[in-house]
């Protein structure tokens, strides 16, 4: 039976992608979707054309003689489609703006300030701050563009780069110095959250053990509060460098440790996966990105 106007484009865009990528994952990984939702749309085609379209193979997916005669009639037409779309919906225009999601104090103190370097372009800029996990869900519903990760994305249809390695300093102010350097663990503490896991992650890093006794006296989740407040002698606490940088510069913070080789953390750029070409405003805004942190 031929498709009717019933049959649903969503489907056909996966009969297409699948065709193309020659597995129902890579196909699922091209759209942004689950293998489930993909292989669900394939057996709602097939019944609805009453053949099958795929034959299905140890190494992935071959269209059948009929599976290919479909893919070179509609191939061109859904790929019109969605530049028909991208142009409406101003995707594919000149000015467009990327949605970026990332942590407040990353952004704040490293990306925004350089924005400047933006001008001229065609490029707008609108700004989620947040965790990374919910972050990341945004950019899976198609809510954000691009998201600065913390850690390395685990996601069907999300794709990631390295962007810059954090450097983490443990700090306290002048007053605080003498008593660290009797006893490290009995200096009190500002954290950004409960279970220390900035610091924990520095004692086992650089001391080689985990930290004891530590007595948190503010729990606050945000980088820049928590180098404040390290710096008015409430409590050492472990920061990014280019948080720190200014307090070291200006003597109002100290680092009782300088270890040689001190902790590292990578921050990626995550993304939606798609076919190359397909989010020109996305690919000009990520090279930007990646060229502001490489200067």
């Amino acid at each position: 039976m031929p498709p009717t106007r019933r049959t649903s484009l969503d489907a056909l865009a996966a009969f297409v992608a699948v065709a193309r990528a020659g597995s129902v994952t890579g196909g699922a990984d091209e759209l942004g979707l689950t293998q489930s939702t993909v292989s669900a749309q394939l057996q709602a085609l097939e019944r609805e054309l009453g053949y099958r379209v795929f034959d299905r193979t140890s190494r992935g997916v071959t269209p059948t003689s009929r599976g290919r005669a479909l893919l070179a009639r509609i191939g061109g037409a859904m790929d019109a489609a969605v530049d028909a779309v991208a142009e409406a919906t101003g995707a594919g225009a000149t000015e467009h703006t990327v949605f970026l999601g990332g942590p407040a104090e990353f952004l704040s103190t490293v990306v925004l300030p350089r924005l400047r370097e933006w001008a001229g372009t065609d490029l707008d800029v609108r700004v989620r701050f947040g965790e990374t996990p919910e972050l990341l869900a945004g950019l899976e519903a198609s809510e954000l563009d691009l998201v600065v990760s913390t850690t390395q994305p685990r996601m069907r249809g999300i794709e990631f780069a390295p962007l810059v390695d954090e450097q983490f300093v443990l700090v306290v102010a002048p007053a605080l110095l003498d008593a660290f350097r009797r006893d490290p663990d009995s200096v009190p503490v500002v954290a950004y959250g409960d279970q220390l896991p900035i610091i924990r992650r520095y004692w086992r890093s650089v001391f080689g053990r985990r930290p004891a006794g530590l007595r948190a006296v503010a729990i606050v989740p945000d980088l820049r509060v928590l180098a404040g407040l390290a710096a008015d002698g409430v409590g050492m606490t472990v920061l990014p460098t280019y948080l720190a940088a200014p307090y070291l510069a200006a003597g109002r913070l100290v680092d009782p440790v300088d270890p040689a080789d001190p902790p590292l953390n990578t921050v990626y750029l995550a993304r939606r996966r798609s076919r190359p070409g397909a989010n020109p405003a996305t690919d000009a805004a990520a090279e930007r990105l990646h060229a502001l942190l490489r200067a």
